[in-house]
């Protein structure tokens, strides 16, 4: 059996992501878990290695903004990830 180009082909048609409170729920304490995770092992590490390197000031706000901007994005994609997979049709 051959198909034909003129032949109308079968879509399959994706479910919609339904948002409900228990997602929500669902992604914002994933997040906020994890992103206090991150938090703090950033903080920690400035923390320790400005104490390790005598940093005054000047050099803490450096480091701080250095390790910061990774430390929020890791955040933000961490709650695009943890809202991506509660909203999936295939998790409920």
């Amino acid at each position: 059996m051959t198909l034909e180009p003129n032949e109308p082909q079968l879509q399959e048609i994706a479910p919609r992501r339904r948002l409900t409170l228990a997602q929500t729920l669902g992604f914002v304490s994933v997040t906020l878990f994890i992103s206090t995770e991150v938090a703090t092992a950033s903080a920690a590490g400035i923390w320790g290695i400005s104490g390790l390197l005598h940093l005054q000031t000047v050099g803490e706000v450096i480091l701080s903004v250095i390790v910061g901007i990774p430390t929020l994005f890791a955040m933000v994609r961490c709650g695009q990830l943890a809202f991506a997979a509660e909203t999936d049709p295939e998790n409920n």
